[in-house]
């Protein structure tokens, strides 16, 4: 595992996020881009050049796991790839498993990798800044964008977009929910608690039997400077039955 800030690929220094983004060139393709992530060097890195790998493996666990169980499905991409423990590649990540875990438990889907390459290109344009300068979690909005993307049930656009909209108030409600405690801006718990919203979502939605496990506790504190510990109800485990 590799639960670390991400890493500049151009000297290896930790990426930041600065408060203000600005126009400048990706260090790495060229590529002109408006972002507010640096290293302390003052490298810059466009979306596609720093989650390449990532994304691709992400992509190849979710393209040939047989899993239901979207949480599985992140814990073994967070198990076994090079996944920064914060960041923004967590957004593609709840996104892709929990519409692969539906895919795997019967949803109707057509075209599996087709559909996720849909969804990457989606979110690739999502500003990555939008954690920090729009005071959210970015990862409800992918989540209900994924599903928008996917059209699942093939409905006309406003309906699509009401129910993508739901879906993501209702992550966003879970996430700002104070009997959860922990801290708003740990990415795996905010994951975690999107995944399990979204799965209730869909199984009373689109009546598909996503599985989870009966207890869910968080695998990741160690090393998370983000982890509030004993004040996150997921760091000793809760039942899910009561989520």
């Amino acid at each position: 595992m590799n639960f670390t800030i991400a890493k500049c690929k151009v000297c290896g220094e930790d990426m930041l996020q600065e408060f203000l983004p600005e126009e400048t060139k990706c260090d790495v393709c060229g590529k002109d881009i408006v972002t507010n992530f640096t290293c302390s060097n003052g490298h810059h890195m466009c979306n596609q050049c720093r989650f390449e790998g990532v994304m691709d493996d992400i992509k190849r666990v979710c393209l040939n796991t047989a899993s239901k169980n979207p949480l599985d499905i992140t814990t073994e991409v967070m198990k076994t790839t090079e996944l920064s423990l914060i960041g923004c590649k967590h957004y593609f990540l709840t996104a892709f498993s929990l519409y692969t875990a539906y895919k795997n438990a019967g949803g109707p889907v057509n075209d599996f990798e087709g559909t996720i390459n849909r969804i990457n290109d989606r979110l690739m344009t999502v500003q990555t800044s939008v954690c920090k300068l729009g005071c959210f979690c970015g990862i409800p909005a992918a989540i209900g964008g994924a599903f928008q993307t996917a059209d699942i049930e093939n409905k006309n656009i406003s309906e699509i977009t009401k129910t993508a909209n739901i879906l993501t108030g209702n992550c966003m409600a879970k996430l700002i929910n104070p009997n959860w405690y922990g801290n708003s801006d740990c990415c795996i718990r905010n994951a975690i608690i999107c995944v399990v919203e979204g799965v209730k979502f869909l199984k009373n939605y689109y009546s598909i039997d996503i599985e989870l496990p009966n207890e869910i506790k968080c695998d990741f504190t160690k090393d998370n400077p983000r982890c509030n510990k004993e004040k996150c109800r997921l760091y000793k485990g809760v039942k899910t039955e009561i989520l």
